[in-house]
């Protein structure tokens, strides 16, 4: 059994166009509904996991800058 730390580790590690699946899916798994009723949609680009996602991306990008400056002073 997870823990809710493991869980969100793992959720921090999904790409941004996996959550899109991973909606479609959730989607999928709803009753049917009044064909007059709106169906509600979540937006996952706004999710931590997303955001801890771009987060991460941002940090590599960041230390790969830093790589590049500190062989051009040396």
């Amino acid at each position: 059994m997870s823990t809710v730390t493991e869980i969100e580790r793992a959720i921090a590690l999904l790409p941004p166009e996996q959550w899109a699946e991973i909606r479609r899916w959730m989607d999928s798994q709803l009753p049917p509904t009044d064909v007059n009723a709106r169906k509600q949609s979540v937006d996952w680009s706004q999710s931590m996991g997303v955001k801890r996602a771009r987060r991460a991306e941002e940090c590599v990008a960041a230390e790969a800058v830093l790589d590049v400056l500190r062989e051009a002073r040396e």
